[in-house]
């Protein structure tokens, strides 16, 4: 913005206007790949079985938009394609007004939904649609010859400069050693994240499914006592889908993911907070299998201990 109010009073300040558009549409193209990448495979919306045994008050706004995007798999991958296919065609300058015309359609419709679903990354996706909007700027006079006022519409007006040999060859090395970074990063955080991301849904644990408690106890006054239903922390389902997982009653319904001791027959538990974030310190859960459709846990919820035997539920509550 600064340079657009300085620009009259600067001498050939189109090549600077150049450097300027390559940086944001490259930043833009990798944008649009990571999220675009995530998903194809299928990480960004993951369906899990908690959210089909949830209403929809039960839910925040962004997690009925994601358990709607979620459900079918086809239609996630298709948002995907429509980020990764602008997010390719931004990389090359012959295609960069049909990649800006994508980008700004599709992530126009992502602000909006951040909007009124109330998803945390607002100004993220704004940005990112006003930047692919600044780059269709550049076109504003051949766009309107051609939607408007139907003149003939020519190719676009590139200055030339002469420039020395050296400043040629170094200008298309950093070219291409950014076209190679970009096409590399995105690769590595669709294999290393959002791979792995959709892996961790579908992986099977030994503590797997959907349960319903048959009962509480808490510890308090240093022995096990039985837990009053009508407290707002007496459990009565939790679900362990992947390596994710929720745990509610009739007032508190919470999200947390988890990894597996085998050996000792933990689990190690991380909670979200209010905003979302995975910040909050890890607990240590304790389980056993009794039998292939019973579990006991020990485990350590808000400020109560707790010690729940759980039933396998029987009806069906599949991803998709």
């Amino acid at each position: 913005m600064i340079f657009l109010v300085v620009y009259p009073r600067i001498p050939n300040a189109f090549i600077a206007q150049s450097f300027f558009l390559t940086v944001l549409r490259y930043f833009l193209a990798l944008t649009l790949l990571n999220y675009g990448f995530a998903k194809v495979f299928v990480s960004q919306f993951p369906h899990m079985m908690a959210n089909m045994d949830a209403r929809f008050v039960e839910l925040s706004p962004m997690r009925v938009a994601w358990a709607f995007f979620g459900y079918s798999r086809g239609y996630q991958e298709f948002l995907g394609w429509g980020e990764v296919i602008p997010g390719i065609l931004l990389l090359f300058r012959r295609t960069t007004l049909i990649g800006a015309v994508l980008a700004f359609t599709v992530m126009l419709n992502v602000f909006l939904i951040n909007i009124f679903f109330d998803v945390c990354v607002k100004l993220n996706s704004g940005i990112y649609t006003a930047l692919a909007f600044y780059i269709i700027l550049q076109e504003t006079g051949r766009l309107w010859n051609f939607f408007f006022t139907n003149r003939i519409t020519g190719p676009r007006v590139d200055y030339l400069i002469e420039k020395p040999r050296w400043f040629k060859i170094t200008a298309r090395v950093i070219n291409y050693l950014a076209l190679a970074y970009i096409i590399w990063a995105a690769a590595d955080d669709a294999w290393s994240i959002s791979y792995s991301r959709s892996q961790s849904h579908v992986a099977q644990t030994p503590v797997q499914g959907p349960w319903k408690t048959s009962f509480v106890s808490e510890w308090r006054d240093n022995q096990w006592q039985s837990k009053n239903a009508a407290d707002t922390l007496f459990v009565n389902r939790i679900f362990f889908d992947g390596y994710n997982g929720v745990i509610r009653s009739d007032f508190i319904r919470d999200r947390f993911r988890f990894s597996v001791d085998s050996t000792g027959n933990q689990l190690t538990v991380n909670f979200t907070n209010s905003r979302n974030e995975w910040n909050i310190a890890p607990l240590k859960w304790k389980y056993e299998r009794t039998s292939s459709d019973s579990l006991k846990l020990w485990i350590k919820w808000k400020q109560d201990s707790l010690m729940v035997k759980c039933a396998l539920r029987k009806e069906s509550l599949t991803r998709y």
